[in-house]
């Protein structure tokens, strides 16, 4: 992060506009302080030089006529106090005591009228009088005679004096009529930063900023540099500032400024200032003003839960221990004293203050340890929840409502996913909110809930079947097949259920069985994703196949369902395959394909063109381009599927025949395989995630040809794809190692699902396959592969 000291404010409006008036005011000044100087000539030039000399050394220059006349007005009740305090000291008063005050009063005000009013004019209007006296001097110039030596440049020298001093009440002048600039100048700024005219509290901020500032150039003029309206603001909510009005207006003017963000530097510097640990005090500040028992007013507690909810991620809530509190009370509704006699309140300003409050703990939830604390919160997720809880878009109002129930939403789909213990501790707190839940399901079956709504509750409920009971996940189960196997869905909300069953069917055999018994036709439905050409909907056939695969490998029960799905696996294999040939990923740039991970792939090998031809008549498609382009891990996705099928189909060299022949007939099985694989880790060598998944899945179907009953053909070709397998498994070392000692799954360390490890094993089973041919027998062999 970019420090205080090298982030450029030049171009913020209050710099270029406010800090630029301010300077050129200071400037002004030092010009009217420089033109001062006293000489003594003369008679008539004696009392006019006795003035102005008592004009300059008054300091009339260092503050601003408004600020003169308010001490002016504040030292006449100084005088009628000093009075009172005198004469009037006991509780009953004589009529001698008045006569006192009388007299005293008198003699006080030929006081006043002889010696204080001239000072006072002198103090108020010097320059104007100075320059007064100049001009007349100038103008009369009878400067007595000059003669002699000592007297031969004094009329000179007094037309230099008196023309200084006029010019100096000139540039006096001149300074005062620019100040009347400086409300319009202020309010343009003002209104550029979200200020309306109507607002004259936040005006104010904006034009204390300026007259500060003012008063600071004029005694320094690089009292300008580094300053803006985010310091000043900052300055004024510091802890050692105790006034709560300068607090207010501190909190008003970073409000503005973050809602507005004009320049994306002032929420950078708000950031830097406001959320960094060294300035704890002020947030501590800002979360003390969340309180609804709290002394400040509605519009700043409003104030200041933006800010905070902007700031939010820098917020560590073990630093400040009634933080949660302070937080928590954003979702009530309680009213403080200034409120209670307000009964326009309610509606708006606590429906905002709940949207902050929910938009706070959502930041919040992304950090482990602020997780834990919510967690613990008595009762406070259950106030998160209440506007989804009370279900107040189909009780009471969609429009009005639907801000806050997404807030809200927001922060449960968090917390649903979060990893580890903390998060399985709030699902469960989740899905026992069951008036919540029900909510969340009815959102889905709502014609009037908007698509964002949709797609919060599809990524709730696509979490809770991992918290929840037999019943409960059934029921969680059967909605996720409704929705994957909509085709009216929104497609995002059916990608979300389909990665949400794939999670689901990895999970056991009871899990495939509740699946299966979803829906008639699942197995029918996934099997049409497969070969779907809407490359809109590709998260859903990435899901489809990850789905079949693990209901393929999980589901072992002799009966209808593994009929129906082992019969669609025979029909689909084949398809896949061409699919496949049909998009044999080319090589890409590695930059490409770490931004995109997978990136775009296009099938460049003329050594298949006849695989296409086949490919594209059964599509139906007859003019399938050579750059047909397709995500890898979508490829991934297929190839694994098929590979899956393969493993278990496939168990002799008859039954390798017999597929080759479907894919393309007439052709020499071991070319169209070993020729595909070694085409595929050609064209998957670059260090990334979803090309190291790829050639994993290719050498288990290498492993599984070479394995077949009856023996391999083509052990040229075999050989050099087992060369090429091994030269990617090197490239792939450092990557590979990063990523087991960075997963948080352990199978993932097991030798099995390690490339190399996969490499090694089909080479000394190609080994043992050459051994056993040569002396003429070829033994069982059984590989174990993931």
């Amino acid at each position: 992060m970019a420090s205080q000291e090298q982030l450029d404010d030049s171009e913020w409006e209050e710099v270029q506009s406010i800090n630029g008036y301010a300077l050129f005011m200071g400037y002004l000044s030092m010009a009217v302080r420089g033109m001062g100087f006293v000489s003594m000539l003369g008679k008539k030039d004696f009392w006019s030089l006795t003035i102005i000399t008592l004009v300059q050394t008054a300091g009339v220059f260092d503050v601003f006529l408004n600020e003169k006349l308010s001490y002016v007005g504040k030292s006449f009740y100084g005088l009628a106090g000093t009075v009172s305090a005198m004469v009037f000291r006991d509780e009953f008063i004589s009529w001698k005591q008045i006569l006192v005050a009388y007299v005293f009063l008198g003699v006080q005000l030929l006081v006043i009228a002889v010696v204080l009013c001239p000072l006072a004019a002198l103090y108020l209007f010097g320059l104007l009088i100075t320059a007064g006296l100049s001009l007349w001097r100038l103008i009369q110039r009878d400067y007595g005679q000059s003669g002699g030596d000592a007297s031969a440049h004094l009329a000179p020298a007094l037309n230099v004096l008196y023309s200084l001093a006029l010019f100096q009440g000139v540039l006096f002048c001149y300074r005062f009529a620019s100040r009347f600039a400086a409300k319009r100048l202020a309010g343009e700024v003002a209104g550029n930063y979200g200020f309306p005219k109507e607002d004259h509290k936040g005006r104010a901020s904006v034009m204390d900023y300026l007259r500060q500032t003012r008063v600071g150039c004029d005694k320094d003029p690089s009292f300008a540099r580094g300053r803006n309206l985010v310091t000043f603001a900052f300055a004024l909510m510091k802890p050692e500032s105790t006034s709560p009005d300068d607090f207010a207006s501190g909190v008003r003017i970073l409000d503005k400024l973050l809602q507005k963000e004009l320049q994306k530097g002032h929420a950078l510097l708000i950031r830097q200032l406001v959320g960094s640990a060294s300035s704890s005090q002020v947030m501590h500040k800002l979360l003390q003003t969340l309180r609804s028992t709290g002394p400040h007013n509605m519009d700043v507690r409003e104030n200041a839960a933006r800010i905070v909810a902007h700031l939010a991620e820098e917020i560590r809530l073990a630093s400040f221990p009634h933080g949660i509190w302070c937080i928590s009370s954003l979702l009530e509704m309680t009213s403080t004293s200034e409120q209670q006699d307000d009964d326009s309140a309610p509606t708006a300003y606590y429906r905002s203050l709940m949207v902050q409050g929910l938009v706070i703990l959502h930041k919040l939830a992304a950090d482990e340890h602020n997780r834990r604390i919510i967690s613990s919160a008595q009762g406070l997720l259950s106030k998160a929840m209440a506007p989804v809880r009370a279900d107040l878009l189909h009780r009471i109002d969609h429009k009005a409502w639907s801000e806050i129930v997404a807030a809200s939403l927001q922060l449960m789909s968090r917390l649903v996913t979060a990893p580890g213990e903390t998060g399985a501790k709030l699902r469960s707190q989740v899905l026992n909110n069951k008036d919540a839940i029900n909510t969340v399901e009815k959102i889905l079956k709502c014609d009037e809930c908007n698509e964002e709504l949709c797609i919060l509750a599809i990524k709730i409920l696509t979490q809770l079947p991992m918290a929840a009971d037999a019943s409960s996940l059934e029921k969680f189960t059967n909605l996720l097949v409704a929705i994957f196997t909509n085709k009216t869905k929104d497609t995002s909300m059916r990608k979300m259920a389909g990665e949400a069953l794939a999670m689901l069917s990895d999970q056991g055999e009871s899990n495939a069985t509740i699946i299966f018994k979803a829906s008639d036709t699942i197995v029918k439905d996934l099997t049409e994703m497969l070969l779907q050409d809407d490359e809109m909907k590709r998260g859903c056939t990435i899901s489809a196949a990850e789905i079949l695969e693990n209901l393929y490998i999980r589901y072992t029960k002799e009966d209808d369902h593994l009929k129906k799905l082992t019969e669609a696996m025979k029909d689909v294999l084949p398809k896949l395959l061409r699919e496949i040939l049909l998009l044999i990923p080319s090589k890409q740039p590695e930059k490409a394909e770490k931004e995109t991970d997978g990136g775009k792939l296009s099938s460049q090998n003329a050594d298949i063109e006849s695989q296409r031809s086949v490919a594209s008549n059964d599509k139906q498609n007859e003019n399938v381009s050579e750059q047909n382009i397709v995500d890898r891990k979508l490829y991934a996705a297929l190839l694994s599927l098929s590979v899956t099928i393969f493993e278990k189909l496939i168990t002799d060299h008859e039954d390798l025949a017999e597929l080759a022949d479907t894919i393309a007939p007439g052709q020499d099985p071991a070319f169209i395989f070993a020729r595909m694989l070694k085409e595929m880790v050609q064209r998957n060598r670059e260090p990334t995630a979803n090309c190291l998944r790829i050639l994993k899945i290719t050498t288990r179907m290498t492993i599984s040809l070479i394995n077949l009953e009856g023996g391999c053909n083509g052990e040229d070709l075999v050989e050099s794809l087992m060369q090429s397998l091994s030269n990617a498994s090197k490239a792939m070392l450092e990557l590979e190692g990063i990523m087991v000692v960075c997963s948080s799954d352990h199978s993932a360390t097991k030798p099995v699902c390690i490339l190399s490890s996969l490499v090694k094993e089909a080479h000394d089973l190609l080994e043992k396959r050459k051994q056993a041919q040569n002396m003429g027998a070829t033994p069982a062999l059984s590989i174990e592969t993931s």
